[in-house]
């Protein structure tokens, strides 16, 4: 039976009625669903067990998952792949709203079963994910806690099911502090570890680590989860955009895209064979952020960009004379705001050097993307006019230079306007969903060789 969620909480908004003396219940209040509307079915069913099994404690406050794939509060899941649903509900107490349990069903003989009732580590609820980590077939439940006490910083609990039990009956074996998480057969095993990596600065000395964590027997009816590996990462950062995984260089690497100051990296992590344990591909020990060579000036994250299976860094690099030139309306006073143009260069990772594998320049109020060839566009540069869809490029011709300024001759214009204005077909350059995209070469443009054929070559839609 294929794994699934029934998203309850779209079925509870679904069902809102406003009852005697009671707030009518909202969409940006979850919280406020002490006594969720009565549901039907198999999920009328799973609600009346809950609530049977909680009515001696008093009032309760469902509580919803802010981040990740599951955000009911009820949350269906067959870990244990025998055809049946089990459920999970996060709830706290309203004379103890600071505490979050989970509470666990299992669904037999038509009927849901109440099995365990678990106290949380914290008093909300970030995260829920399953996860097999030592291929018995029964997942391992992931529950990430937040606190009021700390926003970046969360708990993770690890539940798991101990061997020879007749039933799921999930006994918690770590509890780890965490920024962000992620999941990967690292060390090519066959089975998955856990990656936490931690930004820690309640303590006198600001940290910033990785750890590895792995599942292994304990005994002979049990499992226990313990740190493998353990690396330093860039003292700089100060929060975690994302963790991905993929291959480069005959490896598998964690990259961890981050955020330090106003800038923005990514490291990279991988298992060290030879010295069993875990490793980065890139050293800080006298390295700044701006001679890193994975970092940038905009928030982008890696990703595979040409479905190869191995990712790609984003690395951005400032564009001569370039700029985004906008008009904003203070009072009665119009004033020009300017903001920098950067080529965006995609590093792949290749026996310890970064090579570039695709460059470009974004306008991202147009939705397209100019192809950057360095031999040809070295001495050029851009201004985008998004209030007026516009953007022109020209060339420098004193670029080469530094003794005299710059001066710049406009080679071509690109439009962009509603996909449904009428356009000569002269200038059409193309058509997407949103924006028709018209051309015009100057004459100097022409002297220097651009034709239409030439801006379709480096020309893409990408709204």
């Amino acid at each position: 039976m294929q794994k699934r969620i029934v998203s309850v909480t779209a079925m509870l908004i679904a069902f809102l009625i406003f009852l005697s003396g009671c707030e009518a219940l909202t969409l940006n209040s979850p919280e406020n669903l002490v006594r969720p509307p009565k549901l039907s079915g198999e999920d009328g069913k799973l609600q009346a067990a809950f609530e049977k099994a909680v009515s001696e404690k008093g009032e309760y406050i469902l509580k919803y998952p802010s981040a990740g794939e599951y955000r009911s509060a009820f949350i269906r899941y067959d870990c244990d792949n025998d055809g049946n649903d089990e459920a999970f509900v996060f709830y706290s107490l309203k004379a103890e709203e600071m505490l979050v349990h989970m509470y666990m069903l299992d669904y037999s003989d038509n009927e849901w079963i109440p099995m365990s009732d678990t106290p949380g580590e914290g008093n909300d609820v970030y995260s829920i994910d399953f996860c097999d980590l030592n291929s018995d077939g029964i997942d391992e439940i992931f529950v990430g806690w937040s606190s009021i006490d700390s926003k970046a910083n969360k708990k993770l609990s690890v539940y798991c099911s101990q061997k020879n039990s007749q039933e799921l009956n999930y006994n918690i074996l770590a509890i780890e502090s965490y920024t962000a998480m992620y999941t990967a057969d690292l060390d090519f095993d066959g089975e998955k570890e856990i990656l936490l990596a931690l930004i820690n600065s309640t303590s006198d000395t600001y940290t910033t680590e990785a750890r590895l964590l792995k599942m292994s027997e304990s005994g002979n009816s049990g499992y226990q989860i313990s740190a493998v590996g353990q690396v330093s990462l860039f003292s700089g950062i100060t929060s975690i955009m994302a963790i991905t995984s993929g291959r480069a260089d005959g490896r598998r690497y964690i990259y961890i895209d981050e955020v330090a100051g106003d800038a923005y990296l990514t490291e990279m992590l991988y298992w060290d064979r030879e010295n069993n344990t875990l490793a980065s591909a890139i050293t800080f020990d006298e390295i700044s952020v701006a001679s890193c060579p994975t970092s940038r000036s905009l928030p982008l994250l890696c990703k595979n960009i040409d479905r190869d299976d191995e990712i790609e860094i984003p690395v951005t690099k400032l564009m001569q004379d370039s700029s985004i030139v906008r008009k904003k309306t203070q009072g009665t006073e119009v004033i020009t705001l300017t903001e920098n143009v950067y080529i965006t260069n995609w590093k792949k990772f290749d026996e310890g050097n970064f090579l570039t594998a695709d460059s470009y320049i974004k306008n991202e109020d147009d939705g397209f993307i100019i192809k950057y060839d360095e031999e040809t566009m070295k001495d050029w540069c851009v201004r985008f006019y998004p209030d007026e869809g516009m953007s022109q490029f020209f060339l420098l011709e004193n670029a080469d230079n530094p003794d005299v300024d710059n001066e710049s001759v406009l080679l071509f214009t690109i439009s962009a306007v509603d996909v449904n204005e009428n356009i000569s077909e002269a200038t059409l350059l193309e058509t997407g969903e949103k924006h028709q995209y018209a051309y015009k070469i100057t004459e100097a443009g022409e002297e220097y060789g651009i034709t239409r054929s030439e801006i379709l070559s480096f020309f893409s839609i990408s709204e």
